[in-house]
């Protein structure tokens, strides 16, 4: 096989790729980190099987599979962090989805599976997004609610109601209004991606909601503490420190 690899994230391609080179019926792997870079090789190649990221900066992975003519479509494995996505478009049972972080027992079952898919599966979730374009719209598609699943349920926390969400190790610890914490299996830089832009990053572990800030206070040497309404307080880091001083206006891009 010949195989693709779409994700705007280098460890994510990494990970993938280490994966596929331990099967002996991959002939060839190629990557691509962006939306674009993807459909410009899809173009001018062909190839057996796509691993395509959903949510890229530049486009989703549905836009992607909607500007390769029908007739040279691959199959296609999406990988996600989002499980709306898989809530909403595979619940037509079209194709085979990944949702990070997956497992290696996991990622080579998909796979296996999608082998055995035929190409008239992915013409159905085809018509199914055309169908449903204001769930898969181009660009950033911030949620609504995080889905949590705990054992066959599901349950969604308004967005709305988060305040502030604490990485810990492969999950994301949600802290809502009133007082809960909620646990989600998503890396801080996935989930950045499909919040709205209320939610801002302020380190590595950390994304807080800026109408839950009470004050900033400026400890001096360029170093920031943020106080939460709740009086929870966090140290701004220093490579999130630009972007959040302009979003909430406190310096300007101009003058820096």
């Amino acid at each position: 096989m010949k195989i693709l690899v779409v994700d705007d994230e280098i460890l994510a391609r990494k990970r993938a790729i280490d994966l596929l080179e331990k099967l002996e019926d991959v002939e060839d792997i190629v990557e691509a980190s962006s939306g674009q870079e993807a459909i410009k090789l899809l173009l001018d190649n062909e190839f057996d099987l796509v691993l395509l990221d959903i949510q890229m900066t530049d486009m989703t992975g549905f836009d992607v599979l909607l500007r390769i003519p029908g007739v040279d479509r691959p199959q296609i494995i999406f990988i996600t962090a989002y499980d709306q996505f898989a809530i909403h478009a595979f619940e037509v049972r079209a194709i085979d989805f990944l949702l990070k972080p997956y497992k290696d027992d996991r990622f080579y079952e998909s796979i296996s599976r999608v082998k055995k898919t035929s190409k008239e599966k992915i013409e159905r979730l085809i018509h199914f997004i055309k169908k449903n374009d204001t769930l898969f719209k181009n660009g950033k598609n911030a949620i609504e609610n995080v889905v949590i699943k705990k054992r066959n349920n599901y349950y969604f926390v308004p967005v709305t109601e988060i305040k502030y969400i604490i990485s810990s190790t492969y999950y994301a610890e949600i802290f809502t209004k009133d007082n809960k914490k909620h646990l989600y299996r998503i890396s801080m830089s996935d989930f950045i991606k499909i919040l709205d832009n209320n939610f801002l990053r302020i380190s590595r572990s950390t994304i807080i909601h800026k109408e839950r800030i009470t004050k900033i206070v400026s400890e001096g040497m360029g170093e920031y503490s943020i106080i939460m309404k709740d009086g929870k307080s966090f140290s701004l880091s220093k490579n999130y420190r630009e972007n959040f001083l302009i979003q909430l206006k406190i310096r300007s891009a101009k003058n820096g």
